[in-house]
């Protein structure tokens, strides 16, 4: 199975826009598209092989996300509606593939300033991860005992105890704000 990003995704339905604007038939612009090379290319040869046999494009489209894996497929099953709505409606096929290319286009910029925002979060949560190991390296290198301490005292391993609570809490709450922050772009 090959992987099939929400750049394919937009780059295949940008194509199919453009072929169709150009006055090429659902067929012809299918079987062209299978000529070039890449991810693309693959499942408009699913598409082109579809119709050739007298399936719809929809159902090409369909059995081409079956064939591929990664997060532009759920792309090629809203093309697929996306062509059966232009086959049943009569609607301007360029024009639609058009907004439909530039909303996928839209969606992966979103995604793209969701990860650039969600760095810096990242980043400090794992310093904060780090600062209670650099604390003990930081102890040894100035010549205090700190693991002496911390292991070897009741006071020590209440603090090794309590910290490694506050340590463990601190990493799962950070993990949670990304992770359900990362969520809102699947949705």
């Amino acid at each position: 199975m090959t992987s099939f990003s929400r750049n394919d995704a937009a780059e295949l339905c940008g194509r199919v826009a453009a072929l169709s604007r150009a006055g090429l038939p659902a067929a012809r612009v299918w079987s062209v598209l299978a000529d070039s090379r890449g991810p693309t290319a693959e499942a408009a040869g699913v598409v082109a092989g579809m119709l050739a046999v007298g399936g719809s494009t929809a159902d090409g489209l369909r059995l081409a996300a079956t064939q591929h894996t990664g997060p532009g497929v759920d792309a090629l099953g809203w093309l697929a509606v996306t062509a059966e709505v232009i086959d049943r409606s009569g609607a301007p096929a360029a024009l639609v593939l058009e907004e439909v290319s530039a909303g996928l286009i839209a969606q992966i910029a979103q995604a793209d300033e969701r990860e650039v925002a969600l760095a810096g979060p990242r980043a400090t949560a794992s310093v904060l991860a780090a600062l209670p190991l650099a604390g003990i390296v930081l102890g040894a290198l100035i010549g205090v005992n700190t693991l002496a301490v911390l292991l070897g005292t009741p006071a020590g391993w209440a603090c090794s105890a309590s910290g490694g609570l506050f340590w463990v809490a601190g990493r799962a709450w950070s993990a949670r704000l990304v992770r359900s922050t990362s969520r809102v772009d699947q949705r």
